[in-house]
């Protein structure tokens, strides 16, 4: 069972969490296992609630440059979804509420959700440049976590309630536990212009060697940006399940921060869990306890020279003690508990 330093049994926990990927199935699934009484809450997908306002948000974007219309349509919609299913809750009736991306909504949503829970974090996994409304939100919080250490930097002292924290890996995992590898190298995430260029030269070098590729990037338009024999595209038909799979398969997954990053992704405590190697274009990660050259290949940094090498030589076994640090349920422990 999970290390949590206190019993949660039966304790009531409400997750607030974007769709991204159906990341939402593994959270619910750990919290529940870990013990939570659970109610998860995944904003509604957007839809016009008539013409008028879709012909109206055509004009303001395309006459009028207005692109912030249809972002507040979109925020009032979730907001009004989200007060549906906790408008029945009384004043301080949930022991933990976790808000992830906050931004989303609207300030008297999150003002409601503050009054239901005993206990409310809010997460935002993005650079908080990503999405700067998310600044409006962040005092709100008593806690508001973030994990890229620049943006603790920059703003600890304006918002003196951010904690910096750690990505993890889910501790539990409903596929059958074979962790087969057969010699692929495993990419998904989504088409960002600034972090390709890294992607393509890693693939081309990689492509000198006798391995097999399995990179999938997410995408919407119907045109192809870049057209590589081993790059595939999807829309939106790639869940975090089908994901954990894939990487479970592999025997190295690669990794590319984007310019405004500079926390660890999931790939790496997934990589960690799974034992899995990593060739990334991050540097951070030599700061990590767990950090070693046999397992991780940092591009643009380690030599070349030694990719063959790091391809073909075994993946070196962390401690046990340093692995379960990452582990989710020590990451509810730490800084939601």
């Amino acid at each position: 069972n999970p290390m949590l330093e206190k019993s949660v049994e039966g304790k009531s926990f409400i997750l607030i969490i974007p769709n991204d990927f159906k990341i939402y199935e593994i959270f619910e699934f750990n919290i529940q296992k870990i013990g939570f009484d659970l109610t998860s809450i995944v904003p509604a997908d957007f839809k016009y609630e008539n013409n008028f306002l879709r012909v109206k948000n055509f004009f303001l974007k395309n006459f009028f440059g207005n692109r912030t219309y249809k972002k507040e349509l979109i925020r009032k919609f979730r907001s009004g979804h989200m007060c549906q299913e906790i408008g029945h809750l009384g004043e301080k009736s949930i022991d933990y509420i976790l808000v992830i991306r906050p931004d989303i909504f609207d300030n008297e949503t999150i003002q409601k959700l503050l009054n239901i829970g005993k206990k409310v974090v809010g997460y935002q996994w993005d650079g908080l440049k990503r999405y700067p409304e998310v600044f409006n939100f962040i005092p709100l919080f008593e806690k508001f976590l973030i994990f890229d250490e620049n943006d603790y930097k920059n703003y600890h002292i304006q918002f003196p309630n951010i904690q910096l924290c750690d990505n993890f890996f889910f501790d539990f995992d409903d596929e059958a536990e074979n962790c087969s590898k057969n010699n692929t190298i495993y990419y998904v995430g989504s088409y960002i212009e600034n972090r390709i260029d890294d992607l393509i030269y890693a693939m081309d070098e990689l492509a000198k060697f006798d391995v097999n590729f399995d990179i999938n990037l997410k995408y919407f338009r119907s045109k192809k940006p870049i057209n590589k024999p081993y790059i595939k595209f999807f829309k939106d038909n790639f869940t975090f399940r089908d994901n954990i799979k894939r990487l479970k398969a592999a025997s190295i997954i690669l990794d590319f921060k984007v310019l405004e990053h500079n926390g660890l992704s999931l790939r790496f405590f997934e990589s960690l869990r799974y034992e899995k190697k990593i060739i990334t274009n991050n540097k951070t990660v030599m700061e990590y306890d767990f950090y070693n050259p046999q397992n991780i290949f940092i591009i643009h940094h380690d030599d070349m020279s030694r990719l063959g090498e790091f391809i073909s030589t075994p993946y070196k076994e962390i401690s046990k003690e340093i692995v379960d640090q990452y582990s989710f349920s020590s990451w509810l422990s730490k800084y939601v508990l």
